[in-house]
C-alpha cells in the first residue's frame, strides 16, 4: 500500500492517515444511519488496531433499536486502502463515501447491508482549519485526532441482522473518524442529523486533553442550520459556561462573543463497544445511538436563533466526567 503526501493526507483526514508497520496506533471510521420513518438506527465501525500485543482489523456494529453491539476481528492483512482516494475494504467489507456493504458472520448470525449514499455535506475547509479540529490538526503527537467525513447525506438501501430487515432508503447518514493512539481518558460526544427540518446536523465533543505535559478540557461543537455553519471551539474563543449530568440526562452550555448554545441530552438504550488505548482495542465504553438531543441557540441579547429536537441521536458519556467541567 502506497504512502498518501502529508498534506493530502492532512486536508483530507477521512483517508487513511497511518502506516502499516505502526506501533501503538488505531484507526477507525464511523458511519451512523437512520431509517426513514426513524426509529432504526444502525452503526457501522470499521478500523485498524496496532499495538505490542498483536495488530489487527475490525469492524463493529450497533442496533440503535435495541443497543446490540457486535465485534468482528480479522487479520491486518484483510485491510486495504485507497491511495488515490477515500475508500477502505477488510475482507469483503467495503467502506466510501459513495456507500458501505457488508458481509460478517458470527456466532450468532449473518449480518448483511449493501447502503448507498448521496448528497454527502463535507466540512469545508479552511486554510488553517482543515477540519472540525482547526489548528490542533497541526499539532504534532495529539493523543487522538477527530474529522467529519459528511455532516449529513441520503441513505438508499437495506440491512439485514440475522433474521432482521432493515429498509434504510430515504434515510440519513453521518460519517466521523478518530485516530491516534488511544482515545481521552473521559469525554462526551453528541452528534444528529434527524432534526424536524432535513439538512440540520449537530455535533458537540468536550474531551480532557493531554498537552505539554499536563491536561486541559477543550471542545467543538457545531450546528448547521438553513446550509449555515456555526462552529464554536476552544480554539475559536468560545468557552464551555456549565456541564451537569444527573442518570442519563446531561445538559451543556456555551457561549461565545455572539451567541449562547444550550444543549440537554438524553439515553436510551446504549451499546458497548471497544475503545483503544495504545493502540489495544481494551476499553470499553458505552454508546447510545437512539438517544434525543433538544437544542436551542440565541443570540447573546436572546433572541432565539434556532431551536429543535434531534431524534435518533449518537451520545457517548465516558469516564470521570468532573474533569471536564468549567472551573
Amino acid at each position: 500500500m502506497r504512502s498518501i503526501a502529508p498534506l493530502r493526507r492532512l486536508y483530507n483526514p477521512i483517508l487513511f492517515q497511518g502506516r502499516m508497520q505502526a506501533r501503538r496506533y488505531f484507526e477507525g471510521w464511523y458511519f451512523k444511519h437512520v431509517s426513514k420513518k426513524g426509529g432504526e438506527t444502525l452503526a457501522v465501525i470499521p478500523g485498524v488496531s496496532f499495538s505490542d500485543r498483536g495488530s489487527r482489523a475490525f469492524v463493529q456494529i450497533i442496533d440503535g433499536a435495541t443497543g446490540r453491539s457486535r465485534w468482528f476481528p480479522f487479520p491486518l492483512s484483510d485491510f486495504s486502502a485507497d491511495r488515490h482516494g477515500f475508500g477502505i475494504s477488510i475482507g469483503a467489507n467495503r467502506f466510501s463515501l459513495e456507500g458501505i456493504e457488508l458481509h460478517l458472520e458470527d456466532s450468532a448470525g449473518r449480518v448483511e447491508a449493501k447502503l448507498g449514499y448521496h448528497d454527502s455535506v463535507p466540512l469545508p475547509p479552511r486554510p488553517f482549519w482543515p477540519n472540525i479540529m482547526g489548528p490542533y490538526s497541526f499539532a504534532p503527537f495529539m493523543e487522538c485526532y477527530h474529522a467529519v467525513g459528511s455532516l449529513d447525506h441520503r441513505v438508499e438501501g437495506s440491512a439485514e441482522l440475522d433474521a432482521t430487515r432493515i429498509d434504510f432508503s430515504g434515510g440519513s447518514g453521518y460519517m466521523e473518524k478518530d485516530w491516534g493512539r488511544s482515545m481521552p481518558s473521559a469525554w462526551i460526544w453528541a452528534q444528529s442529523n434527524t432534526f424536524p427540518t432535513s439538512g440540520d446536523s449537530f455535533l458537540f465533543s468536550l474531551a480532557r486533553v493531554p498537552w505539554l505535559g499536563s491536561s486541559f478540557p477543550g471542545f467543538f461543537a457545531l450546528l448547521r442550520s438553513g446550509g449555515v455553519i456555526r462552529r464554536f471551539a476552544t480554539y475559536t474563543g468560545a468557552s464551555l459556561k456549565s456541564l451537569s449530568l444527573e442518570g442519563r440526562s446531561l445538559a451543556v452550555e456555551i457561549e461565545d462573543r455572539r451567541y449562547s448554545l444550550r444543549l440537554r441530552g438524553s439515553r436510551s438504550h446504549e451499546g458497548s463497544l471497544l475503545a483503544p488505548v495504545n493502540g489495544a482495542m481494551d476499553r470499553r465504553i458505552g454508546e447510545s445511538i437512539d438517544a434525543e438531543l433538544e437544542l436551542r441557540l440565541e443570540t447573546r441579547d436572546g433572541a432565539p436563533v434556532f431551536e429543535g429536537r434531534g431524534r435518533d441521536a449518537g451520545l457517548e458519556v465516558v469516564g470521570d466526567i468532573g474533569t471536564l467541567a468549567p472551573n
